[in-house]
């Protein structure tokens, strides 16, 4: 099973790709693509290119799940109205699941279970790939 652990983050959705090893570790896909942008969130065209990127990603990846870190929806720290467009070209992608993780769940993860990230993952990616982590290893998550 392939897992794509989304961290969204203003106009653009980054990516990271999880996967149990032959040993049943959790091991990230090295890609292509790790990031999405939606350049207009007013422009039909751009709304749709960033579903087709989605859509292409999936398929070249082999995708069965998206897992997005999911933002807060009101207050200070809140989501704005363009990451959540974004959140919403995610579920729509055919042929794959998705599902959403708090920010506390992965870091309680990241704390008590997480011993190392994978050697070269880039900084941006980490929330990303904590997604993906997380919902490899947590019992009943991906059900």
């Amino acid at each position: 099973m392939r897992v794509c652990g989304c961290e969204i983050s203003a106009s653009e959705v980054r990516l990271a790709v999880a996967y149990h090893d032959d040993e049943g570790g959790v091991e990230m896909m090295r890609l292509k693509t790790t990031r999405v942008v939606l350049e207009d969130d007013t422009s039909e065209a751009d709304l749709r290119s960033v579903l087709a990127e989605l859509q292409q990603f999936s398929r070249d990846y082999e995708i069965d799940v998206f897992v997005v870190k999911t933002r807060a929806k009101k207050g200070r720290m809140a989501g704005g109205a363009v990451s959540f467009k974004i959140e919403t070209l995610i579920q729509l992608v055919e042929g794959s699941k998705t599902k959403f993780v708090s920010p506390v769940a992965l870091s309680h993860y990241a704390k008590k279970y997480l011993d190392e990230y994978p050697e070269k993952l880039p900084v941006y990616l980490k929330n990303a790939f904590l997604s993906g982590a997380y919902a490899l290893t947590k019992p009943g998550f991906l059900a």
